[in-house]
């Protein structure tokens, strides 16, 4: 008789991801396992055809439908992959190089970034996701360059939908053609044996996908900088719990010293000293628990204020993005609660019209003024005049 020994596993100790490369007629699957820090084997290598009705030309159709297919082969064939990486056809991918003023935050880098692609597109193109690096090599002075990749948002979108039918985590999206460059690399392929590259070759894209769990570099259309923020937020907000944990912890023990002390009348002298020094030991505790509630009440406000700041700037981010069609933004600095803008304008109406739809939002506490509106002199390029202007406002510190 075979006795089998039931304990838990730790989910950490092994790897399973799927590369998943969609085809014009087919697809192709690549399933590799490992240690989070060493790939060791090839579980699947494998080319199918799509059922009808569900892609066509490459492009996802019925996301859901396509998903539970996916799941039922990987039940069938006992394949358990916790992550997929989706790559997405090539010549659906844009890229631009844009300079932007130097010293700008994160998020206003991705939005105008946004902006600036969105414009350079046809007027009927849809919306996109961008993925960017920073390019080293600036042309001038106070200016930052950056390389940009986009991809229409609807099928972006698709494939996300389709791993959520499939169960599984998608962790990104990129051109299929990076992929196919990653298998190229030979040392991201030195830990498996040949005859297990071999095989896992037959299907390039879909095994240049799957390594990118291991080797994680390259373009990536998921929103992975926000999704990384919302990260450490919440990791803040779980040492802030466990600070109130802590906090509660000592006040317990404070409210047990002084019922302590209530309770023994008659204490002997040996006694005194001993709860004389418990005595002191729960001022110290108490005092402690004050500073410790004082510091989290400092930092949920400071965390409200920001949150309160970030809210504002999605509001004014929207409006700058509706009017970019008459108004390029040059700069956009915000500090504390004092914020500006500037740009130039096709007409000196443009720049009106921008002040005015600002000033419909509830989010000032000064509301936006136009200080600066000079027109300067014909553009040899373009031979239009071009109007400067800079906008000055105060936000709420909270709503």
């Amino acid at each position: 008789m075979r006795w089998t020994l039931w304990l838990p596993r730790s989910r950490s100790s092994r790897l399973s991801v799927l590369g998943l490369d969609i085809g014009l007629q087919a697809c192709s699957l690549v399933v590799l396992s490992g240690s989070p820090s060493q790939l060791d084997s090839v579980n699947c290598a494998v080319r199918l055809a799509w059922p009808d009705g569900l892609v066509a030309q490459g492009d996802v159709l019925q996301s859901e439908a396509l998903g539970q297919w996916l799941r039922t082969y990987l039940d069938a064939c006992d394949y358990q992959p916790s992550q997929v990486f989706i790559g997405l056809d090539s010549a659906c991918v844009t890229y631009h190089t844009i300079t932007l003023a130097s010293g700008l935050g994160p998020t206003d880098v991705a939005f105008q970034l946004q902006a600036e692609v969105q414009s350079l597109l046809p007027p009927d193109a849809d919306e996109v996701c961008i993925d960017y690096t920073a390019d080293p090599r600036s042309a001038q002075a106070g200016e930052q360059s950056y390389e940009v990749q986009a991809a229409p948002r609807s099928q972006v979108d698709a494939l996300q939908r389709l791993a959520q039918a499939a169960g599984l985590k998608v962790r990104v999206v990129e051109p299929r053609h990076d992929a196919a460059c990653r298998t190229e690399q030979r040392h991201a392929l030195a830990a498996l044996p040949p005859a297990s590259v071999a095989l896992a070759l037959q299907c390039n894209e879909a095994f240049g996908l799957a390594l990118r769990a291991w080797h994680d570099e390259g373009v990536n259309f998921l929103p992975h900088r926000q999704n990384a923020q919302r990260a450490l937020r919440r990791a803040w907000m779980l040492r802030m719990a466990l600070w109130a944990m802590a906090g509660a912890l000592l006040a317990a023990s404070f409210a047990v010293a002084v019922e302590s002390a209530a309770e023994n009348k008659h204490p002997h002298l040996g006694d005194a000293s001993a709860s004389a020094r418990e005595f002191d030991d729960a001022q110290k505790a108490q005092a402690q628990a004050r500073a410790a509630h004082e510091r989290r009440a400092a930092q949920a406000r400071w965390l409200k204020t920001r949150q309160d700041l970030q809210s504002h700037s999605l509001q004014w981010s929207r409006v700058l993005s509706q009017a970019a069609q008459g108004v390029w933004v040059s700069s956009v600095k915000q500090q504390g609660t004092r914020w500006t803008v500037q740009g130039e304008a096709l007409s000196s109406s443009h720049a009106q019209q921008l002040v005015q739809q600002l000033k419909a939002l509830d989010i000032w506490a000064q509301a936006p003024e136009l200080p600066q509106l000079q027109v300067m002199p014909v553009v040899p390029t373009t031979g239009l005049p071009v109007w400067q202007f800079r906008i000055e406002a105060d936000l709420k510190e909270g709503v």
